[in-house]
Formats: structure tokens, sequence, C-alpha cells
């Protein structure tokens, strides 16, 4: 293990990708194993976290 991955402690269960803190690890998981997206009820389009959903909310242009 080189200095790299040894900073990199936290390990993803299912492929193995290693991470240093558990913010980055949870959102890996979120994008990399969720298949469940999050969909925009306004204009449809499909997001892999809630976040961006959020984010891509504030912009939509169209009505609900």
């Amino acid at each position: 293990m080189d200095s790299v991955d040894s900073e990199r402690k936290l390990k993803c269960k299912k492929c193995g990708s290693r991470f240093k803190y558990p913010e980055r690890l949870e959102k890996h998981q979120e994008i990399a194993h969720n298949k469940k997206k999050e969909k925009c009820r306004a204009c449809g389009t499909e997001f892999h976290s809630l976040e961006n959903l959020r984010k891509h909310k504030k912009i939509c242009k169209e009505k609900v």
C-alpha cells in the first residue's frame, strides 16, 4: 500500500474504492451504486442525487 492509499482509509464495500473523508465515500455510494434516480416533477430530468435535483429546481423553467 503506497502513501496515497494509506491516507484513504475508508473503503467502499461494493467496489473497493478508497476515500479519505466520510463525505466523499457517501457521495460515491450515492452516485455510483444508487440505482434510484431523483426526478424533477416539472420537466422530467433525472438526477443521481437529491442535492443535484435541489440545485436544478432553483433554475428549472418548467412549472408543475
